[in-house]
């Protein structure tokens, strides 16, 4: 039996010899009896027990937004026993249902425009990341994502729609022509688009019987002799146990690094734990030196702002009172030719890139206000102008009391997302490893330094899709063999529990990856700050590792282990692209180097060291 072995293998782990690891019948879930491991402390032999419990399944997916969720429900449908766990309650984490903002949409041509095609969505993709995307994976997004529309129509949700349909158009919808698109063709539900697929996706999973675990977090992958999937292993911190999960396909949508910065707008909970776990399980990562920020409301509440809020002319000023940004701008430029321009995310190529540099420095260099950031007022714009230009922010804030023309607002840089991730190697997501599934942020491959305004959420659809209906179809093909790695997973759990005397304090971690992330990681990069960033993650690293946590602070120490150790690579990844590309900017690498850099790092762990290599899509 793999697993747990007797105590004189697991020094100070006791794995009573009268208890036995029991597989489940998934409609048989409370009768399993547990394993008990019991962490005996040196110093008083205090005994904290464990339970491990196992529960055999077909298809095991990680996440709760809205790529995990959809590729738990197409498992389902494809007829696979599955179990979806998640960090945090359903509906409540990940970016999907936390992503706001003015034009907040997914892009998917065939429900507009008349002259829109998959053919132009491909081509659009592919021209705002050329040599870092694969050609194949934009190639199923752009003809999927019209299914995958239509799907969500069938669940309930209500794409927002104009009062007659454009002489244009081949319906109704309200279409956004969003950055890098040739025509309008996303399509949003008032802002909140992402709460409005994972409400309807969640509501069919549940009647569908997908089994709910959460909150639960994901602790390791088990992989079987050959090195394919055969299961996870997963904590339970609200009833301190362990859970290993059998299962022949697990399909991660783990979200991003979030909590890796001080201002983001979604959870926190997001630690970069796929992303970490799949590297040192030998999976490729690519493109992690490029990810998405921008203006965000953080106070009184953090929300993202779009173009639409900056086209206004809001006032800006820091905590001195002073309108800063004509003094970031060019003397050739005007402040509100700045504003006309801005895009989200922060991008070195138009004009409004001075807007982002500007509200950074402004708060790196101590002019922020008490909450952090620097103050935006409408003060000055007329109601019917708010009204007409912004309708679903000014909603947004009447839901939480507050009035767009005579709120105090603070706006900082917020992280929004990852476009790099762990390398998709065939069209159902499939990863480097046999059997594991990668999509939504996790995934890596179909984002590049720039990339379409709505093909975010159409991306997390398409492939949530693929990868749960593909994870069905192998569940039924093969069952899960055996768990060859499952003892070393144990027994970093029972190190991590050891009775040693390191305590270490793990917010004060935490606020160090942060503020290191956050100052030397967004907007103005250089290699100084590049390495003082990596020095600090490296001692928040060294505590970790020696660290010795009990159950009620595992969660978070193996959490912090993750995200410190993406957030090296990240920097890393950084370090190594000595040029500036899009929202990578590098001020002693100003320029664009297509002649080297026209392509992307991929990153491999193999043994403790990690390499990087090099690929041209």
């Amino acid at each position: 039996m793999h697993g747990i072995r007797d105590a004189a293998s697991l020094p100070r782990i006791q794995a009573f010899p009268d208890l036995r690891r029991h597989q489940r019948d998934p409609a048989q879930h409370r009768r399993a009896r547990p394993l008990l491991l019991t962490f005996i402390a040196e110093s008083d032999m205090t005994q904290l027990p464990l339970e491990l419990i196992t529960i055999k399944t077909d298809v095991v997916v990680v996440g709760g937004g809205g790529a995990a969720s959809r590729a738990a429900l197409s498992a389902r449908q494809a007829g696979a026993d599955v179990h979806l766990l998640a960090k945090a309650p359903l509906r409540t984490g990940g970016s999907t249902v936390h992503g706001a903002s003015e034009i907040m949409s997914m892009g998917a041509a065939g429900y507009g425009d008349r002259k829109d095609s998959a053919e132009v969505h491909f081509n659009d993709t592919m021209r705002a990341g050329q040599g870092f995307i694969d050609p194949a994976l934009v190639q199923v997004l752009a003809e999927d994502a019209p299914k995958r529309i239509q799907d969500l129509i069938d669940l309930g949700v209500q794409f927002d729609r104009l009062p007659a349909q454009p002489e244009e158009q081949s319906t109704d919808y309200k279409l956004i022509r969003s950055d890098f698109g040739t025509y309008g063709r996303a399509m949003g539900v008032g802002g909140r688009t992402g709460k409005a697929f994972v409400d309807a996706i969640s509501d069919e999973l549940v009647r569908t019987g997908v089994h709910v675990d959460a909150p639960v977090m994901l602790i390791d992958l088990v992989r079987d002799r050959d090195g394919a999937i055969s299961g996870v292993l997963a904590f339970d911190g609200e009833r301190q146990r362990l859970i290993h999960y059998i299962a022949p396909a697990v399909v991660l949508g783990t979200g991003g690094m979030h909590g890796a910065f001080q201002q983001q707008v979604s959870t926190a909970e997001m630690s970069g734990d796929g992303q970490a776990i799949c590297l040192r399980h030998g999976a490729e990562l690519v493109n992690l030196e490029f990810h998405q920020f921008g203006p965000a409301l953080i106070h009184p509440y953090v929300q993202l702002f779009s173009k639409s809020c900056f086209i206004l002319h809001p006032e800006i000023t820091n905590s001195e009172g002073h309108a800063f940004l004509r003094d970031y701008v060019p003397a050739d430029l005007s402040v509100e030719e700045v504003l006309d321009e801005k895009v989200f995310p922060f991008t070195t190529t138009n004009a409004s890139r001075y807007l982002d540099i500007a509200i950074a420095r402004e708060i790196n260099e101590g002019r922020a206000g008490p909450h952090g950031g620097v103050s935006l007022s409408f003060a000055h714009i007329p109601e019917e102008r708010i009204t007409a230009v912004i309708p679903n922010t000014a909603n947004w804030m009447r839901e939480r009391g507050l009035d767009v023309r005579t709120g105090q607002f603070e706006v900082g840089i917020a992280f929004q997302c990852m476009n790099g991730g762990v390398r998709m190697v065939d069209t159902d997501a499939q990863s480097t490893i046999p059997g594991l599934y990668v999509i939504g942020e996790l995934a890596g491959g179909v984002r590049g330094p720039d990339r379409p305004g709505g093909n975010s959420l159409a991306e997390g659809q398409v492939f949530g899709h693929r990868a749960g209906a593909a994870a069905g179809r192998r569940a039924a093909a093969a069952k899960a063999s055996d768990a060859a790695t499952l003892d070393a997973s144990l027994e970093g759990i029972a190190a991590s529990l050891d009775g040693g005397t390191s305590n270490p304090d793990l917010d004060a971690i935490e606020g160090s990856i942060r503020t290191a992330m956050q100052r030397h990681c967004l907007v103005e990069k250089d290699a100084a700050g590049l390495e003082k960033a990596r020095s600090i993650i490296a001692s928040a690293r060294d505590a970790l590792r020696d660290a010795r946590f009990g159950p009620q602070t595992l969660l978070k120490g193996l959490s912090l282990r993750n995200m410190a150790q993406i957030s090296d690579l990240v920097l890393d990844a950084c370090l190594a692209r000595t040029e500036t590309r899009s929202g990578h900017y590098r001020t002693d690498y100003p320029e664009t180097d297509d002649e080297h850099y026209l392509g992307c790092f991929v990153w491999k762990q193999e043994g403790d060291a990690v390499e990087r290599d090099w690929k041209r899509f």
